[in-house]
């Protein structure tokens, strides 16, 4: 079997970008994004040596980052951003580039197996269990956003002015993560560009804000075959607000999403690299993320409970 995981970036003057970025682009935001990809496609790597990561780009990327790719066996491929295009004004225009990667790896790779992840993702375990679930479907990440959070809202609000007449139940998918075997992935490219054209003529009459989630979403609502890719992967969100969990060790996913690293845990992950020529442990890089172990609080229900625990076992001994 032939697999590839992807990272697509698409590069525009003037064009506005992730909004943990300050929603710009410039110089200083390529050097960011160019060592946000290397620790995500170099991490996959290590994990999964027999398969090919790939970076897919619209532009020429700086020379400096070229070779450092090439030295890691980091594959670029330059492709023309000709689909999936939307208005400048769109507050994540260019993240839509990924679903024109997607169209890429579907129409023309003979790849049997294809993730594409955000840049600010990082693999910490094996693809072969997920490699294995590809064949049955599209695993997309289900944000877990209940029927009236905002986010989930823009969507709904979305489908609802592009199909007045359908009442399909809208979930919200993230973005940062789609795979699939070949075969699915084809069928869920084409439902995506019949989303798109719905969107294109009409006039793009839905809400500036809306992402490439919002396409993901209405197609999976479509398509028969889509699974649940939490098992794989988890998105963390440090600073403002912290979700804690177990899945870093105790129940641990092959890819952690921490959107709010951008310019600080992922930048301090590629200086681990470049000093040490590896990446940290687990419980290290959950320390540079600033991700929070999850532990019960002690108090005297906790402390009884650990007491009688420990008489329990003495007195079968």
């Amino acid at each position: 079997m032939k697999n590839v995981i992807c990272n697509a970036f698409a590069f525009k003057a003037d064009y506005e970008t992730s909004m943990q970025m300050g929603g710009r682009t410039d110089d200083r935001v390529l050097e960011v994004y160019m060592k946000n990809i290397f620790v995500s496609l170099k991490s996959a790597k290590l994990h999964n040596p027999q398969d090919d990561v790939l970076l897919i780009v619209n532009v020429d990327i700086p020379e400096e980052y070229q070779m450092l790719f090439k030295t890691h066996d980091i594959k670029i491929q330059v492709i023309p951003y000709d689909a999936f295009v939307m208005p400048k004004e769109f507050v994540w225009s260019l993240a839509f580039f990924k679903l024109c990667a997607l169209k890429y790896l579907a129409e023309q790779t003979d790849y049997d197996h294809i993730l594409l992840l955000d840049a600010d993702t990082i693999t910490m375990h094996s693809f072969e269990e997920l490699w294995q679930e590809a064949d049955y479907g599209v695993l997309l990440y289900g944000v877990g956003h209940t029927l009236h959070h905002h986010d989930r809202v823009l969507i709904r609000n979305d489908y609802r002015s592009l199909y007045p007449n359908r009442h399909e139940n809208i979930v919200h998918y993230g973005g940062e993560f789609v795979c699939a075997g070949k075969m699915y992935l084809q069928q869920f490219v084409k439902i995506c560009i019949q989303v798109y054209n719905t969107m294109r003529d009409s006039g793009f009459a839905v809400s500036k804000r809306t992402g490439d989630e919002t396409i993901l979403s209405i197609a999976a609502a479509r398509m028969d075959s889509v699974i649940n890719a939490a098992p794989y992967l988890y998105r963390f969100w440090t600073e403002e607000f912290y979700l804690i969990s177990t899945v870093t060790v105790y129940n641990p996913v092959a890819v952690w999403h921490i959107p709010n690293e951008k310019k600080t845990g992922f930048l301090r992950m590629y200086d681990y690299y470049e000093k040490h020529g590896a990446f940290p442990s687990v419980e290290k890089a959950a320390q540079i993320f600033g991700i929070v172990k999850a532990k019960r609080p002690w108090n005297r229900y906790t402390l009884a409970n650990k007491i009688w625990g420990k008489l329990a076992v003495l007195c079968k001994r």
